[in-house]
């Protein structure tokens, strides 16, 4: 759960929220909480009990920053496997198509599910599914295997939509499953890098919203939430120096930010001034005449560095 998040939802809740949407990537039966091969009329029930509990009008007026789009996700989610499982035609073919959600419900309820009634089976048919579940029951890999298969699809066609948050929160499952596994090890930090930086981005949009509105405050809220996730927003850093140097705010937060922006931009001017600013108000000065004269190198002729630059250090 976001430490420095505010929203108009318990805390109870959020976790709830959190732990169904980790899960979004299983299949359409764990998704709902029914067993496998679970009635139409079960998934409907569950279906509905959920949907009182997740339906975005639910939260119609409340401030949910991120979990906004964690309940739309949810409760689309949930429509969708409703929508599969209650239609005899969608059923067959999302079978068809997940043969492992097949074997889990032959594994659950010893039988194999079909959108026509089965030819009579005969005691060896039955003899070999028994031995089918007894090997895969032997077999934890092959069970671990289709999971992690599962949790990888999902994250795929999140990253083809730009949805980078759920793909890592589906690649984070299926690390935890199968840590070895080398397409997940090679997708996780970068999709992790995409999820912070879109949703710093977020923030930083939503700052300045704030700014425009004259809520300073809020402004500063979200300028530290997009620093926080990703300290490559250059923009957020320094217009979070810039905006607690105009609120008189504290010397080392100031600098701090401002040093975070010439990490992430070092080539950016305005940043390096703040930054040799609030260094010589630190009483570093040898450390800040470095930053004022690597700026004046970056843009001689930049208003800054002509303001402040110049009239302290005549070289």
């Amino acid at each position: 759960m976001p430490e420095a998040e505010k929203v108009d939802i318990p805390e109870e809740r959020q976790r709830e929220i959190l732990a169904i949407e980790a899960k979004l990537g299983a299949n359409h039966f764990e998704v709902l909480g029914v067993p496998a091969g679970a009635s139409k009329e079960d998934v409907r029930d569950a279906f509905h009990a959920l949907s009182r509990r997740f339906h975005p009008d639910r939260f119609h007026g409340k401030e949910l920053g991120s979990f906004r789009a964690r309940i739309d996700t949810i409760f689309k989610r949930l429509v969708e496997a409703n929508n599969v499982l209650t239609d005899p035609d969608k059923r067959q073919a999302y079978l068809d198509a997940n043969p492992f959600v097949r074997a889990a419900i032959r594994a659950a309820t010893g039988s194999t599910p079909a959108h026509q009634p089965e030819a009579p089976r005969s005691a060896e048919d039955d003899a070999r599914d028994a031995e089918r579940r007894a090997r895969l029951s032997r077999h934890p890999y092959l069970a671990r295997s289709s999971k992690v298969f599962e949790q990888l699809h999902k994250a795929r066609a999140h990253i083809a939509k730009g949805e980078f948050s759920h793909a890592f929160t589906m690649l984070n499952l299926a690390a935890q499953i199968d840590p070895q596994n080398a397409e997940v090890k090679a997708l996780l930090p970068e999709v992790r890098k995409k999820a912070e930086l879109l949703r710093s981005e977020t923030d930083y949009k939503r700052a300045l919203t704030a700014l425009e509105q004259g809520n300073d405050d809020l402004a500063l809220q979200a300028l530290r939430a997009a620093v926080n996730a990703s300290a490559s927003n250059a923009q957020a850093a320094l217009k979070a120096a810039q905006l607690l140097e105009q609120r008189g705010g504290d010397v080392k937060e100031i600098s701090s930010f401002a040093q975070k922006a010439v990490d992430a931009a070092p080539t950016n001017v305005e940043a390096r001034v703040l930054l040799g600013r609030m260094l010589e108000q630190g009483g570093m000065k040898a450390l800040a005449k470095k930053h004022f004269e690597e700026a004046a190198r970056l843009g001689p002729d930049h208003p800054e560095v002509k303001k402040h630059v110049k009239k302290r250090w005549p070289f």
